[in-house]
């Protein structure tokens, strides 16, 4: 009966591991690329082709878990947000951070924005956002999750989940 039970949870546990999604280095660095979107080198155009990750109640620096959404429609159809923390990404490997509403009228970001550096790796059969601020290291993330969400009019949203560590 042993031998039963004990080969009937090395199967669950075949079974669990095979279904996990692996998150390659290149399909994260593609779609940070592929979200950007500057008309200029010479200028930053904040919130173009950005990334948001809903701040309510300071959720961004309070939770362990955050998902990174690159369609603002998202928000609009399916969210209820109203403070979000936007991550600009200008050229590869780096973004501007800034904070916006939108409930209130009007909506408003802020004028002060962050710069920062990205490096996406992988260890140990995980994949991570380094990001640092001037060479400084200062967030790190897994990414434990990407998928699409299905927007009106055959529109979708790009969605990363994200797991801060140490």
């Amino acid at each position: 009966m042993k031998l039963i039970y004990t080969f009937a949870s090395l199967f669950l546990i075949y079974v669990g591991s095979c279904q996990a999604q692996h998150i390659y280095v290149s399909q994260i660095n593609k779609l940070l690329k592929s979200s950007i979107s500057q008309t200029s080198k010479k200028n930053i155009e904040v919130g173009s082709g950005e990334w948001l990750i809903c701040n309510q109640d300071s959720a961004f620096f309070k939770n362990d878990t955050l998902i990174l959404y690159d369609n603002r429609n998202y928000f609009y159809q399916l969210g209820k947000c109203c403070d979000f923390i936007g991550w600009t990404f200008y050229k590869k490997g780096a973004f501007l951070q800034s904070k916006l509403q939108t409930c209130n009228e009007p909506s408003s970001r802020s004028a002060y924005t962050e710069f920062y550096e990205v490096k996406v790796v992988a260890k140990q059969k995980s994949t991570y956002l380094l990001i640092s601020k001037k060479g400084v290291p200062s967030k790190n993330f897994e990414i434990t999750n990407i998928s699409k969400v299905a927007l009106a009019n055959n529109n979708f949203s790009n969605m990363i989940t994200v797991k801060k560590t140490k």
